[in-house]
């Protein structure tokens, strides 16, 4: 029987499940490498069984495990280490050890059995037994042979919440048991032991993986020492701890990674390193992959009691105490140092990935990404850009960073600027005005390289609206269906109020600065939320309804430009409609403004625009209108609005009939110039 009550310490054990299976495999290979200790020779074999369906033809190595068996010499459960197992928890008889690995073993697994074979004295015994939550079954016998020490531990009957989580390759368990042990096997290395750890999957054709002395013996290894001042005693050590790192050069482990370690294994990774995501090449051209642990006594006071997780002080403002920040800025710092040659070679080829997003014309096509190469230009900048950007960011990520670092550049530069004014105005003594204008001049080349930026980013942008509205004529030109809403979304979004994020620059630029409503009823228009149709008389809605028109619910696009008395109406039409009813359907819309606004908000110049491509000279309106010189269109420079009281005018009308094509020439021709200006391509 236990002398602890597993039952209880099993529910309350926090053990998440996508690292259960791993941890469990960990720990047992844990346990027959420190009760292997003391042997000259250390032989440990692990063995992978799968789950298959019945008749299954091509065994996946990707099917969850089923059962593990585990062996290995060391010294076996005598009598002490079985009453150990049946009693303690977090006390164990070699250092590190918790005894939460039977809690693991039976929280994961349904069910274990051990037979180990071992010496006491001058005789050998074999015990076997199996357990569960509550009860162990023990069977101590003595045996004749003189056959070595051998411990097996089978786990069988994986549990259903952590079979997904068993479904790795051999390479994947033979990586995790080197990066985890890695420490432990460079100790034993340096006590002159030998060993081999053999893993076996059974998944297909049977499949193993060896790690042996003889794979250590090939890495290249750097040991190092330094101390981090500690004026808080946070460590409850001293002023200072100290910290060691190990800089490993290898080709066992094929990621490159950081870990803290205690008890000579690892616990958890340092997060933060950016380290290269693939293999390194050194001076002499040999590749490897780079692993680092970090160790102190320090970290043991952080590591919980199933060694899963790692929480250490993360307070920045506390710049006195030790925090898991300092610590990962210095081994930071110590690795770029001992990976120098390498980093400089892949921040060459980081330098190239960027130089080559910049000028891929795929990311180019809404913003000239290519202005930013200025940056590369500076020393400084260049180095600030380099060190922002990970080796595995993604090319979006990278450009963003790019971005991102291009404003914090403007921004200094504005603050330098402001700085420069402010000695001019405090100096109290003669000012060396050479030296100032020299300051001047290098912040203002600054900003002009930024404003280029942007605006050339900007016309880039345009070029690529101009292609979008081409492609829609073209497409409208072989294609009989209608297509209003997608020029109507392109210049100014449906049900859109902000002007600025519209493109009716296409039609003119001064159009940017309108506040705008975009297909809403006349009735529902608003100013600074406000509506602009006051209110009407019993007579007046009456007349408004009268025939079911409903004419104040007609939904229209408007611009209005209220402290210039100015409003702009804008009727975009499938490039198919016509001009019939639609010229005089404008006027209508501008007899009903001017009649019904509030008189905070009346309009002096109403402006309007009738924008469709099926027309031609023959189709000319009357009323005014005369051909547009240069394309197909037509204007009225002036029409009288009047009351529906009386002949008095209340407002003045201009208006255009215009193609979409006519739109497009124009609005190509004012961008051409800029890129022109600008030496774009």
């Amino acid at each position: 029987m236990y002398e602890v009550d597993l039952k209880d310490v099993i529910k309350n054990y926090d053990l998440r499940t996508e690292e259960g299976f791993l941890f469990c495999l960990l720990d047992a290979i844990s346990n027959a490498l420190y009760c292997s200790i003391e042997n000259s020779n250390i032989q440990i074999t692990v063995k992978i069984t799968r789950q298959y369906v019945a008749n299954e033809i091509i065994k996946d190595d990707n099917n969850y495990i089923q059962s593990l068996k585990i062996e290995d010499n060391g010294t076996g459960f005598t009598d002490a280490n079985f009453k150990n197992f049946t009693r303690q928890i977090y006390k164990t008889n070699h250092v590190g050890g918790k005894g939460l690995g039977r809690v693991a073993f039976l929280k994961i697994f349904n069910d274990v059995k051990i037979e180990s074979i071992f010496k006491e004295k001058t005789k050998t015994f074999k015990r076997t037994f199996s357990f569960n939550t509550e009860t162990i079954n023990d069977n101590k016998s003595l045996i004749k042979t003189s056959n070595e020490n051998k411990t097996t531990i089978i786990f069988e009957n994986i549990k259903p919440e952590f079979q997904e989580y068993a479904q790795k390759n051999i390479d994947f368990y033979r990586n995790e048991i080197l990066k985890h042990f890695y420490v432990f096997l460079y100790y034993l290395k340096s006590k002159n032991k030998q060993f081999e750890i053999k893993l076996i999957d059974n998944s297909g054709s049977e499949t193993d993986r060896i790690i042996n002395t003889e794979q250590l013996n090939k890495d290249i290894f750097y040991k190092e020492k330094f101390v981090i001042e500690d004026k808080t005693k946070l460590s409850g050590i001293d002023d200072t701890v100290d910290f060691e790192l190990w800089h490993i050069k290898t080709k066992n482990i094929n990621e490159n990674k950081v870990f803290y370690v205690m008890d000579e294994r690892s616990a958890g990774e340092i997060n933060n390193i950016d380290l290269p995501p693939g293999v390194l090449e050194d001076k002499s051209g040999n590749n490897y992959y780079y692993n680092a642990y970090l160790k102190s006594p320090f970290l043991n006071r952080f590591l919980n009691e199933s060694r899963t997780k790692l929480t250490l002080p993360k307070n920045k403002t506390n710049l006195d105490s030790i925090t898991e920040e300092k610590i990962q800025e210095i081994v930071k710092t110590q690795i770029n140092l001992f990976l120098k040659y390498e980093l400089e070679i892949l921040n060459q080829k980081k330098e190239n990935r960027i130089i080559d997003l910049l000028n891929n014309n795929d990311n180019n096509k809404i913003a000239n990404n290519k202005a930013y190469s200025y940056i590369l230009t500076d020393k400084e900048n260049k180095e600030k850009l380099l060190n922002t950007i990970k080796f595995n960011d993604a090319p979006q990520k990278i450009l963003s960073k790019i971005k991102d670092l291009h404003e914090k550049i403007q921004t200094e530069t504005v603050q330098k600027i402001d700085q420069t004014i402010q000695k001019i105005k405090n100096v109290k003594t003669d000012i060396d005005f050479k030296k100032l204008e020299d300051e001047i001049k290098s912040h203002i080349q600054q900003v002009n390289i930024g404003n280029i930026v942007n605006l050339s980013s900007y016309i880039m942008y345009r070029k690529y609206i101009l292609s979008l509205f081409n492609e829609g004529l073209e497409t409208c030109k072989k294609n009989k269906i209608q297509n209003e809403a997608f020029f109507h979304n392109l210049l100014l979004p449906k049900n859109s109020n902000n002007s600025t994020e519209s493109n009716l620059w296409l039609i003119d630029d001064q159009f940017l600065y309108f506040e705008g409503v975009s297909d809403v009823a006349i009735e529902n228009i608003k100013i600074n939320e406000n509506k602009i149709i006051r209110n009407l008389t019993t007579e007046e809605k009456k007349m408004l309804a009268e025939f079911n028109k409903k004419r104040l619910q007609n939904k229209i696009d408007l611009l209005f430009f209220p402290e210039e008395k100015k409003c702009i109406i804008i009727e975009l039409k499938d490039p198919k409609v016509g001009l019939n009813e639609n010229v005089f359907q404008m006027d209508r819309y501008v007899q009903l403004l001017a009649n019904f606004m509030k008189p905070e908000f009346s309009i002096e110049n109403f402006f309007t625009y009738l924008i469709t491509d099926n027309f031609n000279k023959y189709d000319k309106p009357g009323n005014g209108y005369r051909k547009i010189y240069g394309i197909d269109g037509f204007v009225r420079n002036s029409a009288d609005i009047k009351s529906y009281e009386n002949d008095n005018t209340v407002a003045n009308q201009y208006s255009e009939v215009i193609r979409y094509t006519d739109i497009y020439k124009r609005a190509n021709k004012r961008n051409k110039i800029f890129f022109e200006k600008m030496n774009l391509k």
